[in-house]
């Protein structure tokens, strides 16, 4: 039985609670903080619906940009309040008094119409914001605060929108916007939407979750609303079917998962959008499937790729998803099945929809692999016949590449120092080759290198991570021992376009236990933040490192403290700014599984961990990595999972 949910990360949103309800209007108005007037005709007015889980009963208070206040006060949540004497656009405030204390949601107006006060509306005023609170400007309200909260809304709401779409969609408000459509108190519609929402604030965070099944919706830094996570379409019950996840989430901030699913003794690979209304449907065409890669390009169209074993032999095969059919090409095997088997496939697409598929093959000698290459190319409409990349000697595999939004990108692999036949252990490098915008590779270069260009002696354990922005510069992590008796340490290169390749240099601590399962992000200036796990003596806690251009790698610190509990199976995302979340496992108090987040903040640092959903009591830590991916906008997609039956990919 396997255990998965996902989350739908977005880069600049926020979260305030719920729920619904209504009444007649029962107000008293003052105005005698308003000074001259800019709206002069009192037929101009602001109406809507103020409730949090039910009515508010409280004071409704309008400020303009100019520090120009009116208020209303009600009994049953409605309101209807002159613009007369203000300067739109306007902040909305909500404020009541309950067992808690006082409370205030928050909304926004750029001119008379419905503006609604709701947990949702708080969620979209605080995204537009971002790293200010709405207590914060309307204490200190300013024209240009005011016009810049106007120009982001939109986006805000869109976001918003996006991933609430499963909930949306079940109350036929799917399109809604929850600022300006109007509702009454039937629990149905949007009125049913909100109550559904539940918010709470705990520690450095609030949490958005669903009062029927417990589910976080959204979880906010109080420090940083920019870095926001919250939830998609993927249920424990869709979890409990699935293996070798992929994800990736398009412009629009729609994910799309595909996963490896038994069905009567056979593995299928299967996609379905997380909107919450498709059923999913099935890719492969034999045999059994799994190790799934999809991405996005800029159009929203998908590529998905997987391995599929059929007569004794696994081949690399292919689909395109097309925005404008609405469909799914017919499946395409990429690979050669007259020589060996092929495994382990990975997938990157630039932004105008141009891909390039890896993986590596065997070629009929025992133990050996070489990196294949296949390329589609818009213009044509067609993949290339696949080409050996690699040397042809060295055996190579656990072949990864990276694409940046104009087609820049990198290839890199584990490459041995032999054909990889011989009965000994062999000792490996890491090997690259440049991708340019054409599609066309540069020559093969070895990364794991000393100042003066020589390989290290050492024996490299893989587990690659790499990572292009767009403005070319690149990166690489690996293990690696410098000896057979020496601990894994994570190594690091870094390219960029007018310096070359860095030597290689160690930036994980030099303990007496292994680091390993890295992950690495840059930023568009080329700052780049490292991840990894870091056993101990006792267990292990979330090593990282931060690169910054001019100044080089830092000193190895952590994202999360072993105190905390063992930090298992780190997954990084970073967005265009440097800001950056990752997200763990936490084994603790012997058998407790917890998803854990962090986000690492440009202007502040790392935050406080915190529980992002706990997973209950485990027999034993058997646990499949949260896999993280963005867009372009920062827009974020997090699956998780905990397998229980301890059943390994069949690759």
């Amino acid at each position: 039985m396997r255990y998965f949910a996902t989350l739908l990360v977005f880069m600049s949103v926020s979260g305030c609670g719920g729920g619904g309800g209504g009444g007649s209007a029962n107000t008293t108005t003052n105005s005698n903080t308003v000074n001259s007037s800019t709206v002069s005709s009192a037929a101009l007015t602001l109406s809507g619906l103020a409730a949090q889980g039910a009515a508010i009963s409280g004071r409704i208070s309008l400020m303009d940009g100019a520090g120009q206040e009116r208020y209303v006060d009600t009994s049953n949540g409605q309101f209807s309040v002159s613009l007369v004497g203000l300067q739109p656009p306007v902040l909305l405030k909500a404020q009541w008094t309950d067992g808690k204390g006082i409370q205030r949601l928050y909304s926004f107006a750029s001119a008379d119409g419905i503006a609604n006060i709701t947990p949702l509306t708080h969620f979209a005023v605080a995204a537009a914001i971002a790293t200010q609170s709405p207590d914060a400007l309307y204490a200190a309200p300013s024209a240009a605060a005011f016009a810049a909260l106007q120009a982001a809304l939109p986006g805000a709401v869109g976001r918003l929108q996006g991933y609430l779409q499963p909930l949306m969609s079940q109350y036929a408000v799917a399109n809604a916007n929850p600022i300006t459509t109007r509702f009454a108190a039937t629990h149905t519609g949007m009125d049913g939407l909100l109550d559904r929402i539940l918010l709470s604030t705990s520690g450095t965070s609030m949490t958005l979750s669903d009062r029927v099944s417990g589910a976080t919706l959204v979880a906010a830094p109080l420090s940083n609303v920019a870095l926001s996570v919250g939830s998609a379409g993927w249920s424990a019950g869709d979890g409990a079917q699935a293996a070798d996840l992929s994800v990736a989430v398009n412009s629009r901030g729609l994910g799309l998962v595909a996963w490896s699913q038994r069905s009567n003794g056979q593995y299928l690979l299967k996609v379905r959008w997380l909107d919450g209304l498709d059923a999913g449907q099935i890719l492969s065409t034999a045999g059994d499937a799994g190790t799934p890669r999809l991405a996005f390009d800029g159009a929203g169209n998908a590529f998905a790729m997987w391995a599929q074993s059929s007569n004794s032999r696994t081949t690399v095969w292919v689909r395109r998803y097309s925005v404008a059919s609405g469909q799914w090409s017919a499946a395409r095997q990429l690979s050669s099945d007259t020589a060996g088997s092929s495994y382990l496939p990975d997938l990157a697409v630039d932004q105008g929809g141009n891909a390039t598929a890896v993986w590596h093959q065997g070629d009929g000698r025992q133990t050996h692999f070489d990196g294949w290459l296949s390329q589609y190319a818009v213009a044509g409409e067609a993949w290339a016949a696949p080409r050996r990349f690699t040397d042809g000697g060295n055996s190579a595999f656990g072949l990864k590449v990276a694409l940046n939004p104009s087609g820049v990108g990198l290839l890199a692999w584990q490459q041995l120092r032999g054909d990889g036949t011989a009965v000994t252990s062999q000792m490996a490098d890491i090997a690259v080759r440049s991708l340019s915008s054409a599609g066309a590779w540069g020559a093969l270069r070895l990364v794991n290198v000393d100042g003066q260009g020589q390989p290290l002696s050492a024996y490299v354990y893989g587990q690659l991570a790499l990572s292009v922005n767009a403005s070319g510069d690149a990166g690489v992590l690996w293990s690696q021992r410098l000896l057979p008796y020496l601990p894994m340490t994570i190594s690091a290169a870094l390219y960029q376009p007018s310096r070359g390749w860095q030597a290689a240099s160690t930036i994980s601590r030099d303990l007496h236990e292994d680091s390993h399962s890295p992950q690495l992000a840059l930023d568009a200036a080329g700052n780049a933040i490292a991840v990894w796990q870091q056993q101990t003596e006792y267990g292990a806690y979330g090593g990282a490192n931060r690169y910054v251009v001019g100044s080089g790698w830092g000193t190895a610190g952590h994202f999360v403290d072993s105190k905390l509990g063992d930090a298992l199976a780190p997954s990084l995302t970073m967005d265009a700014k440097g800001n950056a979340s990752v997200a763990w496992y936490r084994w603790s108090n012997g058998n407790q599984v917890d998803l854990m987040l962090n986000r690492y903040v440009v202007d502040s640092g790392w935050e406080q961990a915190q529980v992002f959903a706990p997973l209950g009591a485990k027999s034993t830590m058997v646990q499949l990595p949260p896999r993280v991916v963005a867009n372009g906008a920062g827009q974020t997609l997090l699956l998780w999972g905990y397998d229980v039956d301890a059943v390994a990919s069949w690759f």
